[in-house]
């Protein structure tokens, strides 16, 4: 019976994960168009900056990109992560999931 309901988790789990990967690309495919509409039309008052300077057409703001997977073999968790905290994120979540496992499955 628990493991029934556990495979039912895992598979609706993996269908939610698949609509959130459909409904991120096809928001962040909204976010290219409307960024490409204003690089086509760049003028000095949407690009201007702080001190009343003209620019010449570049963002100066830069983005970092963060981010950390954790991969689930069984009880072995594999983390990789591009930056520190969230790595150190990923393996509590990786530690609660192992005891987790060991509660329901070791008997």
């Amino acid at each position: 019976m628990l493991g029934t309901i556990l495979i039912l988790l895992g598979m609706l789990m993996i269908i939610a994960g698949f609509v959130l990967l459909f409904i991120s690309g096809v928001s962040s495919s909204q976010n290219d168009e409307i960024r490409d509409e204003y690089s086509l039309n760049s003028d000095s008052s949407y690009y201007g900056s702080s001190n009343g300077e003209a620019s010449n057409g570049s963002v100066s703001d830069k983005t970092e990109v963060r981010g950390s997977g954790l991969i689930m073999i069984g009880p072995i968790p594999i983390i990789i992560g591009s930056d520190n905290k969230s790595a150190q994120t990923l393996m509590i979540l990786a530690i609660v999931l192992m005891v987790l496992y060991f509660l329901i499955f070791a008997r």
